[in-house]
Formats: C-alpha cells, structure tokens, sequence
C-alpha cells in the first residue's frame, strides 16, 4: 500500500477503491509468500519464512490491528485518517436455529459444528477475491470492494454468497450432515478502515447503514436463501428476470429494501 516515501490521501483512497496499480502489484507479489495469517489490504503474511523476511522490511502484524500489518496502519495514520467511505458489497451468512443446535450438542461437538462452518464459509469468501470481515459466533462476514477484489466487487461478492450456500447445503458440509444458513448481500458506501481512534485493539472493517442493511437481509433469509438486495443486483449486472422478488421491511429504515431470491443451483450467475 505505500512506498518508502509514504502516501498522499489520494493515494489511501485509489488503494482502497482499487484504483491504485502500487497495491495491485503489492497483492500479486505477496499472495505468493507463505503463509496465512495475512494482512487484510495487502496480503503480507504474518506467519511462516516469508513472514520473516517481511518483517524486516516494516510489514509485521501490528499490535493493535492483528488484521493488518504496520505498513498498511501507519500509511493511514500519517495522515490523520482511519479510513475513508467507499463503495463496497457485504455478505452476511447465519447459522437458522443455531440456538437450538447447540442445545442438542454437547459443547465440543457445537463447537466443531460451527469450525467446519467457519471453514467452508471463508473458502467461499476468500476463492471470490473477498476479505473476511468478521467471524462471530455463528455468522460469518465478507467484504467485498476495489482495492481488494477489483471493479467486479459487487458481482464477486454475489458469487461468493451463491458459492458459500451451495456449500453449506451439501450433505457432507459437516460429520452431520448440511448447513441451515441464511445469507444476505448489500451494496453501498460504507466507512472501511480501523474502528479505533484510541488505543484500544482495532479492526480493519466496514462500518455503516450499508453494513446494517446486509446483516438484516441475512437475518430475514431463510435456510438455503440468498437474499440480494436491488443495488447489488444493479451493481453487479446480475440477472434477476427468473428470480422472485421481495419488498422487506427492515427496522431502522424508513423505507422497505426490495430484494431478489436466490437459491445455489436455481440463479444465472
């Protein structure tokens, strides 16, 4: 994300909107170096030979933000900024009657549960060129935007939705069998960068109605449902002519988010 004079604010922005041919190039030359964890922007690892070698050149994990490295932070930071608002795809993906689930299991087996729910979920994401925003409880989050996936950000968040229900929907998704999710996909501006302004332990993530809205789609799907709200349709030039449509009442809005059904297998991609 910056070289060794550092960025200018235009700059921060082209990398984060995928405008920025430095970070492309970053992406493609770290991608390659083992291993996993890596830096949410630009791929460092953080982990393993490559990791150490990295490391020397600045780009180790930084303390507060374990999802990035110290590059990436500090680029932001010289400026006085956290991040910036810029147009991104979110996907939501639930566990329906997670509750339930976990009353019928014993801890240990709840837990291994959701693992390989984790673990199909991040395929999904992380296969469509997409960063895992959040994995909490029994929800996984994707984020989806330029200067991470490309220009085709709204498409490729789509088609890691269709991609992680199909998964989820497979007999062999877990040692008992498939994976009741729902799953929710929006598009809009959001603020994507650190959640700190102090001290405290950050997170590179997005923030936002956008964010909100996605979480209630998912929310309101049912199991083996993408719910796909209009603008990501739009964005991403996704056929929706065969699909059914929905008008949702989401709270905290004034005006209902008009949707279309998606199913794995059933939508054109």
């Amino acid at each position: 994300m910056v070289g060794d004079n550092g960025p200018t604010l235009e700059e921060i922005r082209a990398s984060l909107t995928g405008e920025s041919p430095v970070l492309a190039a970053q992406r493609r030359r770290f991608r390659h170096l083992p291993s996993d964890p890596r830096c949410k922007l630009c791929l460092v690892p953080f982990r393993g030979v490559g990791a150490m070698a990295m490391r020397r050149m600045g780009y180790g994990q930084s303390p507060g933000n374990p999802s990035m490295c110290s590059k990436c932070i500090s680029a932001m930071r010289a400026h006085g900024v956290t991040g910036l608002e810029i147009p991104v795809t979110l996907v939501f993906s639930d566990i329906r009657g997670s509750t339930s689930l976990g009353e019928r299991m014993r801890p240990t087996e709840f837990r291994e549960f959701l693992g390989h729910f984790y673990d199909l979920a991040t395929a999904a994401i992380l296969e469509h060129d997409g960063i895992i925003d959040k994995i909490v409880g029994d929800e996984v989050i994707g984020l989806f935007f330029g200067g991470i996936t490309g220009p085709d950000y709204s498409a490729a968040g789509i088609a890691a939705a269709l991609d992680l229900a199909d998964r989820a929907s497979r007999p062999t998704a877990t040692p008992i069998g498939a994976v009741p999710v729902g799953t929710g996909v929006h598009t809009g501006d959001a603020f994507v960068g650190a959640t700190s302004l102090g001290k405290a332990v950050e997170d590179f993530t997005a923030l936002g109605d956008t964010v909100n809205t996605a979480a209630r789609l998912a929310a309101s799907a049912a199991g083996g449902e993408v719910l796909v709200s209009a603008a990501a349709a739009q964005a991403a030039g996704h056929p929706t002519e065969d699909l059914e449509r929905r008008l949702l009442t989401v709270r905290g809005r004034s005006q209902p988010v008009e949707v279309v059904v998606a199913r794995p297998g059933v939508a054109a991609s």
